[in-house]
């Protein structure tokens, strides 16, 4: 895992994954430079199954994390730390035998994830949290306000043009009439 993680964190840092998902040069280089390292030629679909299940760790974790409020941090086992009540208790509400749901952050009791920090690197801005969610009619949101609208201007004369007039017909097929 340690050589993925450092030839991901390298195409980041050349700029070949700008928004969040890596270029088609940088999946090129991910491949021959993984094949370089390993001795084996892996499909992007792979590579890309390997980066996912990455993703997926993290993910788990930071939710665990970010839910576990008021509990200590383990710097060496790099988790959260907290005693076994807690963890009785924390895996009774998520854990649902009745619909085959198991928890996944039960993996993280003894030790977080291995090489945590490069993880932050490769994916701190690209995992979803749930933290800054809200709802439309959320009122007690103090964010929002009506100050900030703008008032939008119609073009009276754009709204005669036909929705049909905008359809264009497929090359080579004819309409039925």
């Amino acid at each position: 895992m340690r050589h993925f993680l450092d030839i991901y964190k390298g195409e980041i840092e050349a700029g070949n994954r700008p928004s969040g998902m890596f270029t088609k040069n940088g999946w090129k280089n991910l491949r021959s430079k993984d094949e370089e390292k390993m001795g084996l030629k892996q499909t992007k679909k792979q590579l890309k199954n390997k980066l996912n299940n990455m993703k997926k760790e993290y993910t788990w974790f930071m939710e665990f994390k970010n839910s576990a409020t008021g509990l200590g941090w383990n710097e060496a086992k790099q988790t959260i730390d907290c005693s076994k009540e807690w963890w009785d208790e924390h895996l009774a509400r998520c854990n649902n035998p009745g619909k085959g749901i198991k928890c996944n952050h039960v993996r993280f009791k003894k030790q977080g994830p291995k090489n945590l920090d490069d993880l932050h690197i490769l994916f701190d801005k690209t995992h979803v949290t749930g933290a800054s969610a809200s709802c439309p009619d959320d009122v007690s949101s103090n964010e929002s306000s009506d100050e900030d609208v703008a008032e939008v201007q119609r073009n009276l004369a754009n709204d005669d043009v036909k929705l049909a007039a905008l359809k264009k017909s497929k090359p080579g097929k004819r309409r039925r009439q």
